[in-house]
């Protein structure tokens, strides 16, 4: 692959999910927020474009015309102010056309996602969010903090293998966004974790669910590969969010698949591997539940703090559950019933 197709997929991947907040806003008439995203991201639509034309050969299936007729049907309805056109022309004719620029270059390229420095650079970083919050369990003494974490950190730092994670059930694919899905180890089967379709939009509209002005703290249970949490850090970036997740590998997948893992970085995000579900279930168990049952808003006497209960149910169907999630997500048992 050369460097200007790699650019164009790479520049893709994030001018699409921008194109699917744009949409998602144009819809429910927030038109400032949707005309700030439209202003960011015009630049970025030029150079595609302009992009995309100089490797004419490359992208033999796009015409000059094709292109230039949808620039101006965009460039019209915006200085016109048809915002239900131009929320159309994005949806159906810009995002459909750089999907198709990004399956191009997957049928064309064998492109390999995996980078082994950048994986260890990730677990590094996830070792210390991880240690952060071992540190703050009050239900392990110095010493047994001390062992969990010398154990977690030697089976983190064993060499990735792909084959031994496709031998145990996973299975990782490329998006139409260009962005990876995985499907995980479910029962005898597998469940997907995230859309095979516009996997940044899907996490957007999930992370938009849970965002409450209200909440102090947001406590999430499955990580997956982390889409939902970069959304949910993006709509709230100064609010604390705690994710936890009781599957090793998913932390080895989201490292080593997720792309930059910049979340890790962020001083308000932590993690934790809770492999029982009991961390998760006495940190809410800490807190007074709602009196309103479809309020996912608790109360932390302790702290005195307004938490956010946030469940990424694909991630959760895999557990064995526990009492305190299983309040937050009343439904599951109806969704059970019918599996």
């Amino acid at each position: 692959m050369t460097d200007s197709i790699k650019n164009i997929y790479e520049m893709n991947k994030i001018l699409l999910g921008d194109i699917d907040k744009a949409v998602y806003y144009f819809r429910i008439c927030s038109y400032e927020d949707a005309l700030e995203i439209v202003g960011r991201t015009g630049e970025s639509i030029k150079r595609l474009a302009e992009a995309v034309l100089v490797e004419r050969e490359y992208f033999k299936n796009i015409t000059t015309e094709s292109v230039s007729d949808m620039l101006q049907s965009i460039l019209k309805a915006s200085q016109t102010g048809n915002y239900v056109l131009l929320a159309d022309l994005y949806e159906l004719q810009l995002a459909n056309f750089i999907c198709s620029i990004q399956e191009t270059i997957l049928r064309t390229e064998q492109y390999l996602i995996y980078d082994e420095a950048r994986y260890r650079e990730n677990i590094s970083a996830l070792k210390n969010v991880l240690r952060e919050m071992i540190e703050e369990r009050d239900d392990l003494t110095v010493d047994e903090q001390k062992r969990f974490r010398v154990n977690l950190n030697a089976s983190l730092d064993e060499d990735f293998d792909a084959e031994r994670m496709l031998k145990k059930g996973y299975m990782l694919e490329f998006t139409s966004a260009g962005l990876m899905t995985v499907a995980a180890p479910y029962k005898n089967d597998r469940i997907y974790l995230h859309s095979n379709g516009h996997a940044e939009q899907e996490a957007f509209l999930q992370a938009k669910s849970w965002y409450d002005p209200a909440a102090e703290e947001y406590v999430v249970y499955g990580l997956g590969l982390g889409y939902h949490i970069e959304q949910l850090h993006a709509l709230a970036p100064q609010k604390r969010i705690v994710v936890y997740e009781s599957d090793l590998d998913m932390f080895r997948l989201y490292c080593a698949f997720a792309g930059s893992c910049n979340i890790l970085t962020e001083e308000n995000v932590f993690m934790v591997y809770d492999e029982k579900l009991n961390v998760v279930e006495r940190r809410l168990l800490r807190c007074s539940l709602p009196n309103n049952e479809n309020s996912q808003l608790l109360y932390d006497n302790a702290s005195d703090t307004v938490v956010k209960a946030c469940v990424h149910y694909p991630s959760y169907r895999r557990t064995g559950g526990c009492s305190m999630l299983d309040r937050i997500v009343p439904w599951k048992a109806k969704i059970e019933a019918l599996t």
